[in-house]
Formats: structure tokens, sequence, C-alpha cells
């Protein structure tokens, strides 16, 4: 348990100086029922300053809570654990895209209150020596809950997120012989259910993502090579959103395949 005090004051060429101050706690419990297996529970307020030019409504610190629970459960004399969430989070006044705003005059919105609800489920563990596995996924459901805005109503999705999200990882390295210390990985991540970052009535939703990176090294003494390449299947990967006043999409585009190269160095 513990509490935090914050305490703003905002200024700015146009408006008359601001001042706010919270108190947000922060409590969180967790009870072993045996030695691999646990359970906890966890709740926090936030209290954030923002800045922006405001096209409607008063510029406020975002301010929210979180309530989240969960399980965890190790396996096999710990080599490979689990951890399963369910969350729920609030948020009041935070700033959003403005589906008006225009880059000589940018502005954003002031959205009276959205809620984020989900449960994520994480795995991690070894398959064999050198083989390890780091997996993912998560779903979401984000609407608005109250409205200052018009245009925009209560249960309204709310855009800039995807409903389903999942990850995967695999990192092999020699463990033995001339070879040892060489490693290789694969990994991808994928996104579906995305909702375009505007608002507004039958918006195109943005198609489903998948992107696949992996990587070569070897690590020898102090010393740490690495070769990465990303997007291997080259594919063509975006995010955008609407903008009304261009009454057109405006997508931005991820590099296509793309390689890094890395020397590491241990004092």
């Amino acid at each position: 348990m513990r509490a935090r005090y914050t305490w703003i004051k905002q200024t700015s060429d146009y408006d008359d100086p601001q001042e706010d101050s919270h108190i947000t706690p922060r409590f969180g419990v967790s009870y072993s029922i045996t030695n691999d297996f646990a359970v906890y529970g966890l709740y926090d307020q936030a209290f954030t300053p923002q800045s922006g030019v405001v096209r409607d409504g008063e510029l406020k610190p975002l301010t929210g809570n979180n309530v989240e629970f969960g399980i965890k459960k190790d396996w096999f004399d710990g080599s490979w654990n689990t951890t399963l969430s369910v969350y729920n989070i609030l948020k009041k006044n935070e700033l959003t895209s403005d589906p008006l705003s225009t880059p000589s005059n940018p502005t954003k919105i002031v959205l009276g209150e959205k809620r984020a609800q989900g449960f994520e489920f994480d795995l991690r563990g070894k398959i064999f020596d050198g083989l390890n596995l780091i997996a993912n996924y998560a779903f979401t459901e984000s609407i608005v809950t109250k409205s200052n805005v018009e245009g925009i109503e209560k249960g309204d999705i709310v855009p800039g997120y995807s409903k389903h999200t999942a990850n995967a990882w695999l990192n092999y390295t020699i463990q033995n012989g001339k070879l040892k210390g060489f490693g290789a990985s694969i990994g991808g991540t994928f996104l579906d259910g995305r909702q375009t970052d505007t608002w507004g009535e039958g918006l195109e939703r943005l198609p489903t993502y998948f992107k696949l990176d992996g990587g070569l090294s070897y690590e020898i003494g102090k010393i740490k090579v690495t070769a990465n390449v990303f997007n291997i299947l080259d594919k063509y990967l975006y995010s955008g959103s609407y903008y009304e006043w261009l009454q057109a999409y405006y997508w931005q585009a991820e590099p296509g395949r793309n390689f890094r190269v890395g020397l590491t160095y241990k004092f």
C-alpha cells in the first residue's frame, strides 16, 4: 500500500495559470495458495497533467483508476510459468484526437470518460535446454462511458487500439561445443480488430496486422554480436485514421524488410 500526493501548476501564453492537486493511492495484495500457485489483486489511481489546444471544453488533468485481479502458476518445477489477469481501467478527461484538426490549427478534444476492460494471458518457459518460448495474448474492449463532445455518444468504441493482440518469441542458444554461444530467434506480432484513430460512423477498419522478426547472435566472453531482420515477410504494414478536413484517410506506413547489426561489450 502506498499513496502519492501530486501538485501541478500549468501556464501558457493564452490562458490564466491553472493549479490542481490530487492524492493517488495504490493497494496491492498477493496470496500464495501453494508454493507454485498464487492469486493477486491491485487497485491504483492516476493523476497526470495534459497539454494541448482544446477545441471544446476545459483542459484538465487525466484522472482514473485501475482494478486488476490475476492468478500465477509455475509448472514442471518452475521451468514454465503462466499468468492470467483481468482488468478494468477507467479514464476521465483524457485528450484525444480531433477529427476537425488541421496542420495549421492542430486541436484536441476532451473525452468525458472511457473504460477499457479485458484479460491477458502470459506464457513463458523452457522447451528444452537452450530453447525458450515467450508468448502472450490480450483481449481488450474500450468504449465511451460519458461524453462531453457532440457527435461522440455513450457506448461508442474508442479508436486507436486493437481488440486482439498476440505476441510470440522463440529463442535458441547452443549450450555446448565449438558453436557454444551462438543463438537464433524468431517471433511475431498479430493484431486484429483495429479501429481507426478518429470518430464517426461507417469508418473503414484497419486490416489484420502480422509482422515477423528474427535474428542471429553470437556471444563469447564479454563480446556479443547481433544481426536482426525486421518484417521478414516484407509485408505492407500501416496504421492511420480518417481526417474530416481532408475527407480522406491518412496512412502511416512502417518500413519494409530492414536489417540491423549490433556489437555489445560488457565491461
